[in-house]
Formats: C-alpha cells, sequence, structure tokens
C-alpha cells in the first residue's frame, strides 16, 4: 500500500476519533510539532518519493542554511495553536492535514526540512558508510598498510593452525 493511502487512512481514522469532544489531531499535531519524532521525516519523505513535478514548483533549497530551528518550531507552534481555536469552531486541521497528503505541496517537505533540520538529515544527503571515500593521505595509507600486514599475519597464523594439526598416533610423513 502507498504511504500515501495510508495516510489518508490514518487521517480518516482521526477525523473519526475527531466527533469526540477531545481535539486529538492537534494534540497529536503538536507533539510532532515539539518533540519531534525520528519518524515523521521518513514518512514525508515516502509521501513526496513519488509526487510528479508541477508547472509551479519553485526549485528551492532542500534545507535552507543559516535559520533557526527552534525558531521555526514556535512559529508552528503558534500557528497550530491558533489552528487549534479555530477548529473547536470550524474543523480545519483534518481538511488541512488531508489537502497536504492528497495534494502534497513542496511548501509542507520544505517545513519539515526546516523544522528537522538540526536533527536529521534526507535520505538523499546521507552518505552510505560503505562507500564513504576517504582522501588519500600518507596517514591513511600508513594506517590502511598496517591493517593488511596484521590481516595477513593472522592468515597465515590461521593456514598453519589448520596444516598442523595433531594425527592422533599416527607419524607424521618423512621429509625427502
Amino acid at each position: 500500500m502507498k504511504t500515501q493511502t495510508k495516510c489518508t487512512l490514518a487521517i480518516c481514522g482521526l477525523f473519526i476519533i475527531e466527533i469526540l469532544p477531545v481535539p486529538f489531531s492537534a494534540v497529536y499535531s503538536l507533539y510532532a510539532i515539539r518533540k519531534r519524532p525520528d519518524w515523521l521525516p521518513r514518512v514525508v519523505d515516502n509521501l513526496y518519493v513519488d509526487r510528479p513535478a508541477k508547472a509551479g514548483d519553485k526549485p528551492e533549497p532542500y534545507l535552507p542554511i543559516g535559520h533557526d530551528p527552534m525558531a521555526v518550531r514556535k512559529k508552528c507552534t503558534i500557528t497550530l495553536v491558533g489552528l487549534f481555536v479555530v477548529d473547536l469552531i470550524v474543523p480545519v486541521i483534518i481538511p488541512t492535514a488531508l489537502f497536504v497528503v492528497r495534494r502534497r505541496p513542496l511548501w509542507f517537505k520544505h517545513l519539515v526540512a526546516k523544522l528537522y533540520s538540526d536533527k536529521w538529515q534526507p535520505v538523499a544527503l546521507q552518505r552510505s558508510p560503505v562507500i564513504d571515500i576517504k582522501v588519500e593521505t600518507p596517514e591513511f595509507l600508513a594506517e590502511m598498510d598496517q591493517k593488511l600486514a596484521e590481516l595477513e599475519r593472522n592468515n597465515l597464523e590461521f593456514a598453519k593452525s589448520l596444516v598442523i594439526k595433531p594425527t592422533h598416533g599416527l607419524k607424521p610423513p618423512r621429509a625427502q
């Protein structure tokens, strides 16, 4: 099942819970902004992975440089509290969440990137440790030579231990 479908079903479940007098979606959104759980950026990345490019898309940097993530958290918190007050009269949080999940506007992806910029790097910018390339400095080359020599010694010791096994009463072959 696609992430977009899963998110839509989750929001529909929240809509059913919203019938109760407890504003669960506002509280949960506030939790996501203040605590910044690790799963949220992964879900957003999965949500936007197959998003088709649109004509009005502006190429913005994914991770903006020189901004304060705490200021972004404060602005999001103030906005969400305002939406919560309006949500008591007219439901706006659930329809906004459905709009974000179904239309996938870039501003939301950029907002999550700004919110998590000090805590998380998007998958596209993460480097895999397997293919991480080190600069070949003399110190690096000396360290690699030392590791290779140690590995070769260990291999020779292991090979000798296989050859020189006790024969359990048999005489060793004569050298000619």
